[in-house]
């Protein structure tokens, strides 16, 4: 790892225009630690832009980085001459934004950085630790290592805090480490506010997302021995509670994943009028492999997948492949 985090540095001395990308469908890790790292660039001069399908989360604009994330730039006219992408497990979570610049990725110095089980490696460069809880604290680690830590400011060091938090879910899930504490540790000494993540991600509540999360959960289903709870999100719903699936944030990490007696968890809800997104939590069992048969992945005890499936469909499929804990 420190020789390919060496090698890193020196493709950062070499570049000059630099494009960072992070996953679709943007998460707070993925989202700090590619704003922290295009602050620390700028401080070095460097010719730096972020691209992704979609334009910053609304829920994010308390970081105040709302104009980062370029969903219209142009890469061809940009140039790079390196490109790093932030959290993104594989190239299809990299969206349109790669597809329809494949060559210029394939033809450039392209740094992947990631703390996912189920990343293959699809950059030229692999920095995937899959011991670290999250890639602010991997991302922390290599500018450590490459001696850019003295760059980190407070606003930096908030990025890299609110990453961490939110993977950990706020230290309590089984990727917190002494590591992720001590980098934490040191954020906080380096001036991170820890307060505004944790009230934003888990302590705020909108009246909409309350009605929502109220019909979610009085309509939760489980399995008859209680190992298996999950809970179903039709198109009508986020309709009758004027919400969208962004209001599902939370949710699973805050409600299901804490029903006493649960050893897998799921939430199935709609992102458009026909893709599906189904999120797991598991106090053991590889839901990352299961996923993974979806085309999908992240973690051991905590990933996901899209499909087109129905949610009926869906529902029996996920069903059948845990039958054996019923």
């Amino acid at each position: 790892m420190e020789q390919k985090i060496a090698e890193f540095g020196k493709k950062l001395a070499l570049a000059k225009n630099i494009l960072l990308i992070n996953h679709i469908r943007m998460d707070p890790d993925c989202f700090g630690s590619l704003t922290a790292l295009y602050l620390i660039l700028k401080k070095l001069n460097y010719n730096v832009a972020a691209i992704n399908d979609e334009k910053s989360p609304a829920d994010f604009s308390f970081l105040g980085m709302d104009d980062i994330v370029t969903p219209e730039l142009d890469i061809k006219q940009f140039s790079p001459d390196l490109i790093i992408s932030l959290d993104a497990a594989s190239l299809d979570q990299l969206g349109n934004t790669y597809k329809n610049n494949i060559e210029i990725f394939k033809n450039t110095d392209f740094v992947v950085f990631d703390h996912h089980i189920t990343n293959p490696g699809f950059g030229s460069l692999n920095i995937i630790d899959t011991k670290s809880s999250s890639t602010c604290e991997l991302l922390f680690r290599v500018l450590e290592s490459i001696g850019l830590d003295s760059y980190i400011d407070p606003k930096i060091a908030t990025l890299l805090t609110t990453g961490i938090h939110t993977d950990t879910n706020i230290f309590y899930n089984s990727n917190t480490t002494p590591t992720t504490l001590h980098t934490a540790a040191k954020l906080m000494e380096l001036g991170a506010d820890f307060r505004s993540p944790m009230f934003h991600f888990y302590k705020k509540k909108n009246l909409t997302k309350s009605r929502l999360w109220g019909e979610v959960l009085k309509n939760l289903k489980s399995s008859e021995n209680g190992k298996i709870v999950w809970g179903l999100i039709p198109k009508e719903l986020f309709e009758k509670t004027n919400t969208t699936d962004k209001e599902t944030s939370g949710l699973i990490n805050e409600f299901l994943s804490n029903m006493e007696g649960m050893e897998v968890c799921f939430l199935i809800y709609y992102i458009d009028d026909t893709k599906l997104k189904t999120s797991f939590r598991s106090t053991g069992y590889d839901v990352a492999s299961l996923c993974a048969s979806y085309g999908g992945g992240g973690h051991k005890q905590a990933a996901g997948f899209y499909t087109e499936l129905s949610m009926k469909e869906a529902e029996k499929e996920i069903l059948d492949k845990l039958k054996d804990l019923i």
